[in-house]
């Protein structure tokens, strides 16, 4: 047994000495004023209008970056940041992946209309509903995804739209 335990504290006297690196180096993002900016160039502030950033997102091959937020009674929003000219791309795969899954279309009224919209779940008496939007921006595309319940939130969706383009529009 003392033989075993030599061997193992050899190889890992032998293995590479890993540096600790910060986590915010890890996943992508660097400390901001009010908040955080992704290596991407995407500031995240801490809140956006009555939003509170609860999670960073990493890049993938279809996002370059983007966070997590949390709105009254558990609305959900997530920013994304898109290459250059792929925004109307992921809008068309939302819809055709939500389609694919089976959930049902629907229009809306207000700032939902400009949005593509899903019935998540409608066996309850208030129906979870999922809307993305796609902006072009000068140098990278952005979606917005909200999910939230109708009737009740539906007051909230106006003013959550208008909070995320103009915390866009301050993007530099």
């Amino acid at each position: 047994m003392r033989v075993f335990a030599a061997v193992l504290l050899c190889v890992a006297m032998l293995a590479p000495v890993r540096a600790q690196v910060p986590p915010e180096q890890d996943a992508g993002w660097q400390s901001d004023v009010e908040g955080l900016r992704h290596f991407t160039g995407l500031r995240c502030p801490d809140m956006i209008g009555r939003f509170y950033r609860i999670k960073v997102m990493e890049g993938n091959e279809v996002s370059l970056a983007g966070c997590v937020y949390t709105g009254r009674d558990g609305i959900t929003a997530i920013l994304r940041k898109h290459l250059e000219g792929t925004g109307r791309r992921e809008a068309l795969t939302f819809s055709r992946n939500y389609k694919a899954a089976g959930f049902e279309p629907i229009k809306l009224s207000g700032a939902a209309a400009s949005g593509i919209s899903f019935r998540t779940r409608g066996w309850t008496p208030t129906n979870l509903c999922e809307t993305l939007w796609y902006f072009s921006g000068a140098k990278a595309d952005y979606t917005l995804w909200l999910s939230y319940t109708l009737p009740t939130q539906e007051v909230d969706i106006g003013p959550a739209v208008t909070a995320f383009t103009q915390a866009l529009a301050n993007q530099n």
